[in-house]
């Protein structure tokens, strides 16, 4: 299982008028110095998990499997949900190869490390154990066309106008939505860049919306809207949570 990382943030957006050459004509005019391309059609398909009682994802972490038409990979996100933090695009920061049979379950121990190394001093239970309890909860299909973007600067970036199918994996229930992902570099030398066109975008693209959600907390809202009444979990609550079903899990063993 070969682990490559890829330093990039992708900022999601709704098209509110499905007008795709428009949108893409804006673009162009608008980034003068910027040269967008057509690169590819796209498939790609990208499965969730979590535990039965989605202990990840309330923690802020996005566990999943994804094949883009070429290879399999096993990847995990993390999204800003606690209160304290300030929202922000999910961000990748584990990535490896894996086989097509290949499940998250199987790999517990680097995925167990990844998450401790980027969630420090969040969980005081054996992760390992976690991991190997998750199951597919959401899929997510993907099929559209890959524009690159590059700019004078050296920077790269890419741009997918995306037909979107999310489909719950336990009730079989499907949503389907259109819209374009921008994947701009995380990095400080690029930081101009990536403020330009996302100005660019607000101020000039109408027909796209943000949506300040990652994939997976989308993919929540659509299938399995939340009720009204329901309590966000502090960060202390949280912890207790995790470790109570830890206990759980141990007695049963």
């Amino acid at each position: 299982m070969d682990n490559n990382e890829n330093s990039i943030i992708k900022y999601h957006f709704e098209l509110l008028r499905d007008n795709v050459p428009r949108v893409l004509k804006k673009l162009d005019d608008e980034l003068a110095y910027y040269r967008l391309y057509f690169e590819k059609n796209i498939k790609n398909v990208e499965v969730m998990f979590d535990t039965p009682t989605n202990l990840l994802s309330s923690a802020g972490i996005v566990l999943s499997k994804e094949y883009d038409g070429e290879k399999y990979s096993i990847k995990v996100k993390k999204i800003s949900y606690l209160p304290t933090e300030l929202r922000r695009p999910s961000k990748k920061f584990y990535s490896a190869e894996c086989g097509k049979r290949e499940l998250p379950k199987d790999y517990p121990i680097q995925i167990a490390g990844a998450i401790n190394n980027a969630f420090s001093n969040l969980f005081t239970i054996d992760l390992v154990e976690v991991v190997k309890q998750t199951t597919a909860v959401y899929e997510i299909k993907v099929k559209g066309k890959r524009y690159n973007l590059t700019s004078g600067t050296g920077m790269k970036g890419n741009i997918l106008y995306e037909k979107i199918t999310y489909r719950d994996v336990q009730t079989g229930r499907k949503v389907k939505r259109k819209g374009f992902t921008i994947s701009l570099p995380d990095s400080s030398i690029f930081q101009k860049e990536t403020q330009e066109i996302l100005d660019v975008v607000s101020r000039k693209v109408k027909e796209l919306w943000p949506y300040n959600e990652s994939r997976f907390e989308l993919a929540q809202r659509l299938l399995r809207p939340k009720r009204k009444s329901g309590k966000k979990i502090s960060r202390k609550e949280l912890k207790a949570k995790l470790k109570q079903e830890q206990d759980e899990s141990d007695i049963k063993q």
